[in-house]
């Protein structure tokens, strides 16, 4: 049976409808359900856009794996009938007459045919059942480790490579006073408590590398304050680098909780729309550098900030040495 195809009234009216979900997703982060629901989907869908995200985190709160219709036939497995379409924001290439056509005529035409964004549908793992006599693909999620462990100890050693690119000196040591580690980001040097376990010693890593990003991120690439960063209080600090903590280290295995997410209540309430949007996609920008750099191989790139940082070691090594000149 062939698919009906939409009137130009009824395309107008899908679009309108994706574009009013994409701002209620948004709206939602002003609740701290909300915030829990995002960061939960972002830990199966972090390589996903900030945008896509909280579509999914709106639509369906507990999805861990989705795709197209298509997509689940080639792992084995259909789409059970009556489910509900996920709508997120996907490319759609060129046709392929549109390149040749431009690769005939390159020459006189000013622009390369774009990539356009639209809305998709796709499905949730659950949304799903196995094909019968097909050879399904396994699904299985990442296992929570223990934080009293040490099965992430390898944790340690990409951490804190990575804490020196961009930078920043990580000592290992008795700290004390029943904390468990401390940055100091005016001198670039973080302290992680060594009585620990291994995977609490990570997990705290990840949580002070998340301090020491945010505000190199806040000084912008060109080594300035940016009016975000002025704006940014204690609280919202708090907030941005729990919420890193939790969906990084969750996603690499660690049963990491985030405490600090009831910090948003009142802010949230009276924070403009865009400043949250904008709160959200510094989570998921920093959350994606330190997972770059657990994910990472010998011939990575090195992480955005690390320019930075090195202009700022840079400028205190001078303004040290000016002092003792002095």
């Amino acid at each position: 049976m062939a698919r009906k195809r939409l009137t130009d009234e009824e395309r107008a009216q899908r679009r309108a409808q994706d574009r009013e979900r994409a701002v209620k997703a948004v709206e939602e982060l002003r609740t701290i359900d909300g915030w829990r629901r995002w960061l939960r989907v972002r830990r199966s869908f972090r390589t996903y856009s900030l945008q896509n995200q909280l579509l999914i985190a709106l639509q369906a709160p507990g999805a861990t794996m989705i795709a197209g219709f298509s997509a689940w036939k080639k792992l084995g497995y259909a789409v059970r009938k009556g489910e509900r379409a996920i709508r997120i924001w996907a490319p759609h290439p060129p046709s392929q007459t549109a390149m040749e056509q431009w690769r005939k005529d390159g020459a006189i035409k000013e622009k390369k045919p774009k990539v356009r964004f639209g809305a998709a549908s796709v499905f949730d793992r659950a949304q799903v059942d196995p094909m019968h006599g097909a050879e399904v693909a396994p699904l299985d999620p990442p296992v929570a480790i223990d934080l009293h462990g040490d099965s992430h100890a390898w944790l340690l050693d990409r951490l804190t490579e990575f804490a020196g690119s961009i930078c920043t000196d990580v000592c290992f040591q008795e700290v004390g006073g029943g904390a468990q580690g401390y940055c100091v980001p005016d001198e670039q040097r973080i302290a992680i408590d060594n009585t620990r376990s291994a995977n609490s010693q990570a997990a705290t890593l990840i949580h002070e590398l998340a301090h020491m990003l945010a505000r190199l991120h806040h000084l912008g690439a060109d080594g300035k304050i940016t009016p975000q960063a002025a704006g940014l209080s204690y609280a919202e600090e708090e907030l941005v680098v729990e919420s890193v903590t939790y969906t990084v280290g969750t996603s690499a295995g660690l049963d990491v909780s985030a405490h600090a997410i009831p910090y948003m209540t009142v802010w949230a309430g009276r924070a403009k729309l865009e400043t949250i949007e904008q709160t959200a996609g510094l989570i998921d920008t920093i959350a994606r550098e330190i997972e770059t750099a657990i994910d990472a191989d010998a011939d990575s790139e090195p992480p955005v900030m690390a320019k930075v940082a090195k202009k700022l070691r840079a400028e205190r090594e001078v303004a040290n040495r000016s002092t003792v000149a002095a």
